[in-house]
């Protein structure tokens, strides 16, 4: 296994970020470090990682390209420089000390039996087991990509951009007769949104209006791409918590009520045609 590893970053914080690259590089051959942050073309991040330089390469287009469109740059480079593998981090996501060195190792160890995604356990999600787990889908984040396959069914999709992009390679893979696999072990702290805590004692993610459009309109399409695959357990939580639990914490409790508002009915909407549109970009 010839294995690269690309992070996307949006203005990061760098002590963190070097934090959390130290917990992998080791045990990668290349890391893509991915700016997102506006105007950084140009601009690399100085990141303090001594013995590390000539491991990483960085890249940016100066503006935000998202998720989606970075994995599949990324896949492209390794591509045309023979890298059998991709891991794939968010700057915010940590390893426990030592233990991708042991998911790389157990990965190695199961090579081929159409496994196409390896993934984590993050914030100890799933329960214990010996063998891989398969599963329906799994995080982006600290998860590797077999390289050929992910290029073979078509890459990452773009139009997504960030929501749903883990899910819907899942899914895709597994209808064509590829695995979505979990290690167990391997734990990875994984940071969802900004929490804040409201006067009336619920917990909001806090997200943007753009993050709060995309979430509903992207799980919505993939329920109409995927209705036999997308769990019951997902449909009731895109109902319960992605749009009336969404719509009432943000009318009791977060900023930009209005225009929240607005992005939670063009979600609906345009996820119910099918056909997501940049909206509160």
């Amino acid at each position: 296994m010839k294995l690269a590893a690309i992070v996307v970053v949006y203005y990061p914080d760098l002590n963190d970020l070097k934090k959390n690259i130290l917990r992998y590089i080791a045990d990668v051959d290349v890391l893509i470090l991915w700016d997102n942050t506006p105007n950084s073309v140009g601009g690399p991040l100085f990141i303090d990682l001594p013995g590390y330089e000539e491991k990483i390469q960085q890249f940016s287009t100066g503006k935000n390209e998202f998720i989606a469109y970075p994995l599949n740059q990324a896949i492209d480079w390794c591509i045309t420089n023979q890298y059998t593998h991709l891991l794939t981090m968010d700057q915010d996501s940590l390893f426990e000390d030592g233990s991708f060195k042991l998911f790389k190792s157990r990965i190695q160890f199961n090579l081929g039996n159409r496994n196409a995604i390896y993934g984590v356990n993050p914030n100890s999600t799933f329960a214990d087991q010996d063998d891989f787990l398969q599963t329906s889908w799994c995080i982006t984040s600290g998860s590797i990509y077999d390289v050929t396959i992910i290029n073979e069914i078509g890459g990452f999709r773009e139009d997504y951009k960030i929501d749903c992009v883990d899910n819907e390679i899942c899914f895709r893979a597994n209808l064509q007769g590829y695995k979505t696999v979990v290690d167990t072990h391997c734990i990875l702290h994984q940071i969802y949104g900004s929490h804040q805590k409201s006067i009336f004692g619920f917990t909001t993610l806090g997200y943007s209006p753009f993050r709060t459009y995309s979430i509903l309109c992207n799980h919505i399409m993939l329920w109409k791409q995927y209705p036999q695959q997308i769990e019951t357990i997902l449909k009731k939580e895109i109902v319960k918590e992605y749009f009336i639990y969404r719509f009432v914490k943000v009318l009791l409790s977060e900023n930009k009520k209005m225009d929240k508002s607005i992005a939670l009915f063009y979600g609906f909407m345009d996820g119910i045609r099918g056909k997501r549109k940049d909206r509160f970009c």
